[in-house]
């Protein structure tokens, strides 16, 4: 396979099979309408508000069956299979590790540091055990996805968040009498804080993603994914920049834009006053948009166009980073004016325009693979059956 471009252009890697035969390709679609998910979405809000929360997790079943239903790809959908008990023991588990740690937290911060390096060290099995659930619980033309990870495969992949949890312990605490500790070893453990975090993160990120595609599988067909970690620092490293250079630029509007209303004088500072507040608030969602938009395409496309299943099918991503942020821009804008009731036509608007820049290409007939996958599954008894019963995706 050949690598994708990560850097600038929205250039993708054109996966050819090593026989050189041609390839048959089936792109993906969306048939989800904003007006159908509507009314399963305020459904859904109203039901989990007035019961305090428990309904979320048959509104997250209902929400997934209504996206896997209209995703389709060579003639046929996707289909959801999860049990929302399942969910809601899972953000039941959730709720009461984040609640217990809050109230640790406020009272007494080493201890609740303590406690979430002890959470981290549980982290490892509800991971494995979450996709696993989200796994068996997907299926595409009557076979089921399955993901298979031991606790030492996720904790080898997780293993650097542990140096962020440590420095909790590191920082000063300010005494009874509000004493504040010393500013310059505060402010320097923050700095360091913050740059563990920069650098664990891509890392864990890319970690993940070659986790959840080398140990799942269609039925018994394997996946894998050929790219090494470093592309996923070249991403964030150009995100950070990107909006560096973003910065930088509204930063000199409003240096003009101070310079001009000082100039004016005082009727000037009531139209600067106003243009600063647009200007932030464009520079808000512009940025959000921008960072979001580079990293959702470039890792969209690193993942899909570097995957493989069992090595007769390839991806094609062809996300581009002008058409995400876009999307994200209006987006925002429009869920922010509707006071919220835009989010199910924004939602549809992402999932079309993903499922769009999306393609499977198969060396061989696709209905021949398929016919192998379950006969290879019926073959060697796969217990399809398994229930997992945990669920902690939110």
């Amino acid at each position: 396979m050949q690598d994708i471009s990560l850097g600038g252009g929205d250039a993708f890697a054109q996966i050819e099979p090593a026989t050189g035969a041609p390839c048959e390709s089936h792109p993906f679609s969306f048939t989800g309408t904003t007006g159908g998910f509507f009314g399963i979405w305020i459904v859904n809000l109203f039901l989990t508000i007035i019961t305090l929360g428990i309904y979320s997790a048959w509104a997250k079943v209902r929400k997934k069956r209504y996206f896997y239903g209209h995703t389709w790809v060579a003639d046929a959908n996707f289909e959801y299979h999860g049990n929302p008990i399942a969910i809601l023991k899972g953000r039941l588990i959730a709720a009461a590790a984040f609640g217990t740690y809050s109230g640790i937290n406020y009272f007494m911060p080493k201890v609740a540091a303590g406690l979430a390096l002890g959470l981290f060290v549980a982290a490892p099995w509800f991971i494995a055990r979450s996709m696993a659930f989200n796994a068996f619980n997907s299926s595409y033309r009557n076979i089921r996805f399955r993901f298979q990870a031991t606790y030492m495969d996720v904790l080898k992949t997780i293993w650097p968040v542990a140096l962020v949890l440590v420095f909790p312990f590191l920082m000063p605490e300010i005494d009874k009498a509000g004493k504040v500790p010393p500013p310059t070893l505060f402010f320097v453990l923050v700095g360091l804080q913050m740059l563990a975090i920069f650098a664990v993160y891509p890392f864990a990120i890319g970690s993940l993603k070659k986790l959840h595609v080398n140990h799942s599988k269609y039925g018994a067909a394997p996946f894998s994914i050929d790219v090494g970690i470093g592309a996923f620092y070249k991403i964030y490293l150009l995100t950070m920049l990107l909006a560096f250079g973003v910065i930088v630029v509204i930063g000199i509007v409003v240096g003009i834009v101070v310079a001009a209303s000082a100039a004016i004088g005082a009727k000037g500072g009531v139209f600067a006053a106003v243009l600063l507040a647009l200007v932030f608030s464009l520079a808000y969602f512009a940025i959000g948009s921008l960072m979001f938009g580079y990293t959702k395409s470039r890792i969209g496309n690193l993942v899909f166009n570097n995957t493989r299943l069992d090595r007769q099918v390839s991806f094609v991503s062809t996300l581009k980073l002008r058409g995400l942020a876009w999307l994200y821009f209006v987006n925002m804008f429009a869920i922010l004016f509707s006071l919220g009731l835009a989010i199910p036509w924004a939602v549809v608007r992402v999932m079309r325009y993903r499922a769009e820049c999306l393609s499977l290409e198969s060396e061989s007939s696709l209905d021949e693979f398929v016919g192998g996958v379950s006969a290879q599954v019926g073959a060697t008894g796969e217990e399809l059956g398994e229930f997992f019963s945990i669920d902690l995706s939110l």
